[in-house]
């Protein structure tokens, strides 16, 4: 039989098929078949149909006819991937086998080997496969795309990353490579280089919801909330029913304030795919921020008991309600589930030592930091405890090194210090204890309030000339901006002016990282670590901080401070861990000198801190009568 026909009406029928148009290509693929029901090109044409179609079993039977026909080698390929769909691997792999005997400089039949032996779960076999097709077009791009997915999906994503760049480079101008390495790129941790590649995506594609979603995640991850939220906004309105779009787009409406719409989103996206334990536990969250504890409690309890759920989902669902749970002051139960932490972000503090859980014992143990530098102040309180019943080997950062050394432990007897950097084990460490983790294994139920002293040589080196003429306050009102609430918790300088106006006050930065100043006069903050901006807030009459390390540095050494805290702030702020004051304040039960101003309401903008700030303006003017 002539080859001719794949150039006549079967080449159209194939066409037509490339195009959609499967039912127009059978219709054709019939006339020819009534005509001639010896063509064999025909018969696979019309294979491709049923496989287009997702009939694999009649795809097997037409490709099959045409082999009896004529045993061209694409026929095989047509067979071999019918029947992996059909679920034989093996008849399927004996299929594909004799096109690549056959045409051994075909990739086509390199890749369906590949698809066959990867089903098989022969990767190593599979990605040589891909290899073989790609060494026989190194200049397709799509070869290299194909390589790239696969080994994305062995967890190659370092590999796979490389092997679609050259994919993009090859076609810079093609959508679906710069759609692949984009995902690629978020997928290895690589977001500020993926979005570039989301961007020309979304460009190139205004009108796909999935383009846009993707676009506006890349943008979240990369706190561009702002951005995120339109896109994302956009991407629902194309697509109103894909549930992780409007769950992003609620964690983007987190993010910026906007709680009771980010609780909105939240619900529809549950409503969407009530099975998805990932988005009961994102909506949890937003329950949780906006003072509705009861029913975030119930949600993470049932995902934290589903067994049906992924680990990763209960994990978080866990430390979400141990969160909630030490905010509400439930301490016991909070201490243990505050453990799950350490599943969702490692710290490798411990050294590879075994955890030490609390018991009396001769050989040290490894006590180390663990998150942000203000976990690291407020947990400090704990290592005198645990020094009374184990000798201790204490790992710090650099930054606080000094500072831990100048501090007044009662068991320094018992304590070696080390930096970050250093071996515990070389030291004798037989075990190790995240500082995170000590109420829970001394079974301190409840907060320790704690007033840190010094050595008073160390602390007071290198403090500033104050004005005796004013009260002289420190100032701090922003936090690492890389923290995804940060937008919340951190003030826009301007909401900062009446403290401007504050008679009889005048103000230290306590600000690093350059960050805008407000408009009213300000000492600049000296360089030095933790020990040295100590040694200046010793020369202070007081702290006004938002939620930074400042604050727990400040509640440490005695200071009077007003903390500016967020509406659904951390939980260390929160109702369990405060009290009245006899003159109605709100009162650390951490830090008895810490007063905390809340605001009274969420929401975007300047106006949440408007009420917070007031309260600070008149707390100090109350402080400078006083003084006076």
């Amino acid at each position: 039989m002539s080859h001719s026909s794949e150039a006549g009406p079967v080449g159209m029928a194939l066409s037509w098929l490339a195009q959609g148009d499967a039912e127009r290509a059978a219709d054709m693929l019939r006339n020819v078949l009534d005509t001639n029901p010896a063509d064999a090109d025909a018969w696979h044409a019309m294979a491709c149909v049923a496989r287009a179609g997702g009939d694999a079993k009649a795809a097997a039977g037409l490709a099959g006819q045409g082999i009896q026909l004529r045993p061209e080698a694409h026929f095989h390929i047509t067979l071999g991937l019918a029947l992996l769909a059909l679920g034989h691997y093996e008849e399927a792999r004996a299929a594909v086998n004799v096109a690549v005997a056959e045409c051994p400089r075909d990739p086509r039949a390199h890749l369906a080997m590949a698809e066959v032996l990867e089903a098989q779960n022969r990767t190593d076999h599979a990605e040589q496969a891909l290899r073989n097709a790609l060494r026989l077009r190194p200049l397709e791009a799509e070869y290299h795309s194909g390589l790239a997915a696969f080994l994305a999906r062995q967890g190659k994503v370092a590999e796979a990353v490389a092997v679609s760049e050259k994919a993009v480079l090859l076609t810079p101008d093609d959508i679906f490579s710069q759609n692949q390495h984009a995902l690629l790129l978020e997928k290895a941790g690589r977001i500020d280089e993926a979005c570039p590649y989301f961007s020309a995506v979304a460009k190139a594609l205004p009108d796909n919801a999935a383009a846009l979603s993707n676009y506006g995640v890349a943008l979240f991850e990369t706190r561009r909330f702002d951005e995120a939220r339109q896109l994302l906004s956009d991407s629902a309105r194309l697509k109103p029913d894909a549930s992780r779009t409007r769950s992003n787009l609620g964690l983007v409406h987190m993010a910026l304030g906007d709680l009771p719409q980010a609780v909105s989103e939240l619900h529809y996206a549950l409503a969407l795919d009530p099975d998805d334990a990932r988005l009961a536990v994102n909506l949890g969250t937003a329950l949780a921020d906006s003072g509705e504890a009861d029913k975030a409690e119930s949600l993470f309890r049932a995902v934290a008991g589903n067994q049906a759920a992924p680990d990763a989902d209960r994990v978080r669902a866990r430390f979400n309600l141990s969160t909630l749970l030490l905010a509400d002051g439930r301490f016991h139960e909070g201490w243990a589930l505050f453990e799950n932490r350490k599943l969702i972000v490692p710290s490798g503090g411990h050294q590879g030592l075994p955890e030490w859980h609390g018991q009396k014992q001769a050989q040290p143990v490894l006590l180390y930091a663990e998150q942000g530098l203000g976990d690291t102040l407020q947990f400090m309180r704990y290592i005198d405890a645990a020094a009374e019943r184990v000798p201790v080997i204490l790992s710090v950062p650099q930054s606080l090194y000094s500072f831990f050394n100048a501090a007044c432990f009662t068991q320094r007897q018992r304590m070696t210090f080390l930096n970050a950097e250093s071996c515990g084990a070389k030291c004798g460490a037989v075990a190790a204890c995240s500082l995170l983790s000590l109420p829970y294994v001394l079974g301190q139920d409840e907060p320790v309030p704690c007033q840190l002293s010094f050595s008073v040589p160390s602390v007071r080196e290198g403090g500033v000339q104050t004005d005796p003429a004013n009260v002289t306050i420190g100032l701090c009102w922003a936090g690492n901006p890389a923290y995804r609430f940060d937008r919340r918790r951190s003030l826009n300088p301007v909401c900062l002016a009446p403290l401007g106006e504050v008679a009889g006050v005048c103000y230290q930065s306590l600000q690093r990282d350059g960050i805008s100043s407000p408009t009213f006069p300000l000492r600049p903050l000296p360089g030095g670590d933790m020990l040295q901006t100590a040694a200046l807030i010793a020369t202070l009459e007081g702290v006004v901080t938002a939620d930074t390390v400042i604050a727990h540095l400040a509640g440490l050494m005695g200071k009077p401070t007003w903390l500016l805290n967020r509406f659904g702030g951390d939980w260390r702020w929160a109702e369990g861990s405060c009290m009245r004051s006899s003159s109605g304040e709100v009162v650390s039960r951490w830090y008895p000198s810490v007063r905390v101003m809340t605001q009274p309401a969420p929401g975007e903008g300047l106006q949440p801190w408007a009420e917070p700030v007031a309260q600070v303006v008149r707390a100090l003017s109350q402080f400078v009568e006083k003084r006076a």
